[in-house]
């Protein structure tokens, strides 16, 4: 009897244990399985005093609400300032290994010897992608992305999450495992998108677990997009938006001469790309779209203290 008792326990626990694990998203974070969630989320704070201005603001009164800040970028220790006093406000690292402007540079805030790797001819972190996965070595790499997470926490922030500037953090099998290591470490999610699914690397199949969240959908506009108008492409993808988990990256940024002398002979994701973005996500017919087709907004945070955290 005392057998039958434990093996139907098991049963039991198993079916639980299941049960759980077929939750959707949405329903770990307390909707209903079906429904469309969206994170709005502005990359890029700390690289200027306008990023900040401008995603400050949609923040506040817009229909933005997620952002992520770059640790080793001039205008860091404004947005960290600002971070201190909105405690409440959903803010992750965005992870930072390149440095893509022509005259505006930045570096990696370890000490340089220790991280050569990362470092181009000019001082600075390499400016492609390219460059830097066939230099970047994956210990230096981790090294540099622990530095960024530390500095941001003894700078007052509440990490939400972290996500990847230009995907560097997650551009090859290698470094997408230091990433998912990071996140474990300091119990964060990262953002990750579904085609994670479908690796065959064991070193990450095995940092997949229950508390990893994984995007159904990542959007960002494209060039081709841009062209034909920010708000036709954003006003389509409201309309269409899927069921399940959405991240919408987003770059914000007044058009003023600061962002233009930054985004010099760089007009893809230059000034006006950002004052388009922040336009569309400042206005009332957002707003009106995101109601009118039952759109769900969610936070990082919510990630982070229900799922990630979770016990």
């Amino acid at each position: 009897m005392h057998l039958r008792i434990l093996i139907s326990l098991v049963w039991i626990f198993q079916g639980l244990l299941l049960s759980g694990q077929e939750k959707t998203i949405a329903e770990r974070l307390g909707y209903p399985a079906d429904s469309k969630l969206l994170i709005i989320h502005a990359d890029d704070l700390g690289l200027a005093h306008s990023e900040n201005r401008a995603s400050i603001r949609a923040l506040e009164k817009g229909s933005v609400n997620s952002a992520s800040i770059m640790v080793p970028c001039p205008w860091f220790p404004e947005i960290a300032a600002y971070a201190q006093k909105n405690p409440g406000m959903d803010l992750g690292v965005h992870l930072t290994l390149t440095s893509e402007w022509k005259y505006f540079k930045w570096g990696p805030i370890t000490s340089k010897d220790s991280v050569t790797s990362l470092i181009g001819e000019d001082g600075y972190f390499y400016p492609l992608i390219p460059d830097f996965v066939a230099h970047a070595q994956p210990e230096e790499v981790t090294l540099e992305l622990r530095n960024q997470i530390k500095r941001a926490y003894s700078s007052g922030l509440d990490i939400t999450h972290l996500d990847t500037h230009m995907g560097a953090a997650a551009s090859t099998p290698e470094h997408i495992v230091s990433y998912m290591k990071l996140g474990k470490e300091f119990q964060l999610p990262v953002l990750l998108d579904s085609r994670i699914y479908t690796t065959e690397d064991p070193a990450i199949k095995t940092l997949m677990d229950d508390n990893t969240v994984v995007m159904d959908y990542i959007h960002s506009i494209l060039p081709a997009d841009f062209e034909k108008g920010s708000k036709q492409y954003y006003t389509q993808l409201l309309k269409t938006l899927k069921p399940g988990i959405t991240c919408l990256l987003i770059h914000l940024a007044y058009d003023d001469a600061e962002m233009q002398g930054i985004a010099v002979d760089h007009p893809e994701w230059g000034s006006a790309w950002r004052q388009a973005d922040l336009d569309f996500f400042m206005s009332d017919e957002c707003t009106r779209l995101i109601k009118e087709n039952d759109i769900v907004l969610v936070t990082w945070r919510e990630i982070r203290d229900k799922i990630t955290r979770a016990k």
